[in-house]
């Protein structure tokens, strides 16, 4: 083994380093190189191959993880735009379906939502429609509010009107409905009036209405719709609109003959002297205080007199 091993190593001589050039410059000196043979199961080629290798395989998976990484990254940077593309698309999409469906309910014939009606006594549902011109089916998308009080307050029967649109499809009206507040007598008949002196109705006769009736004075050419401009019965009215509810069911007539000396009278026929109708709400006050006292002491009264500062019960 030791002879195959030498067998395999080369030397190569110098002879230059044996003989002496005749010209000293010239000469060089050189030595014996060793070249070491090539072994075909070198431990340091098996060393620095697997260097190599664990090297060259960690370059690789650190280049995987870098392209796996920028993969990732543009999956996500396309799964955002995808995702904002298909929202922008949903919201288009909605925008569309919204306006489509206004366009069909603004202009079909065809009933959606609801008309909500509050504080009606004695008007009916037909006759508020009628009055706001609603059709025979309600859609309101189709009415406005600001028309449907406009028309409302132009009817005679109704004193106020407050309408209002509530989500998602809902219009509710609340009326105040006009109420007969005394009876005025008039050349052909009588006159239905509010608290206000508006004529809210004209009749040749007195019909089932509990409300005092102004005597003494007949008005003429009273039309509905007109406002009573007489101080004599404006005065009564501002009077019977200031008396307590309980004293104001006891009363049946003011008498405006004597401007200078309204007398109203209760169901009883009790004379309630007014003198001109000022401070109507000073004498209403009085009248309310003395009537309770001519009931709680069963006084017989031939009248009661509201001046203020001076107000008397006179007996019998």
């Amino acid at each position: 083994m030791k002879k195959e091993n030498y067998r395999n190593y080369q030397f190569t001589s110098d002879t230059t380093s044996r003989r002496k050039p005749d010209n000293a410059a010239a000469f060089k000196h050189t030595s014996d190189v060793f070249v070491p043979p090539h072994l075909a199961h070198d431990p340091l080629d098996d060393l620095y191959g697997n260097r190599r290798e664990a090297e060259r395989r960690q370059q690789l998976q650190e280049e995987e993880t870098r392209r796996r990484k920028r993969r990732i990254k543009r999956e996500k940077i396309k799964k955002k735009r995808k995702q904002k593309r298909k929202g922008r698309l949903t919201a288009v999409g909605i925008v569309l379906f919204v306006l489509l469906l206004w366009v069909f309910l603004r202009f079909a014939a065809v009933p959606f939502g609801t008309l909500v009606i509050q504080g009606n006594e004695t008007l009916t549902t037909d006759d508020i429609y009628r009055a706001a011109g609603v059709p025979g089916y309600v859609n309101v998308v189709q009415l406005s509010p600001d028309e449907l009080k406009n028309r409302l307050e132009k009817d005679l029967r109704i004193s106020s009107a407050v309408v209002e649109r509530q989500f998602p499809a809902t219009i509710q009206v609340t009326l105040t409905e006009r109420k007969a507040a005394a009876i005025v007598m008039t050349m052909y008949g009588f006159a239905y009036v509010d608290k206000d002196g508006v004529v809210i109705e004209l009749e040749p006769q007195i019909q089932g209405v509990s409300v005092p009736i102004m005597t003494g004075k007949k008005v003429d050419t009273l039309l509905l719709g007109d406002t009573i401009a007489d101080p004599a019965l404006r005065a009564g009215l501002e009077y019977l609109q200031n008396l307590p509810p309980d004293v104001l069911k006891h009363m049946a007539e003011i008498n405006v003959g004597n401007p200078d000396n309204i007398i109203a009278y209760t169901t009883d026929s009790l004379p309630v002297h007014l003198g001109k109708g000022d401070k109507p709400v000073e004498r209403a006050a009085i009248t309310d205080e003395l009537l309770r006292e001519v009931d709680s002491n069963h006084l017989l009264v031939q009248y009661i007199d509201t001046t203020p500062g001076a107000p008397a019960v006179k007996s019998k």
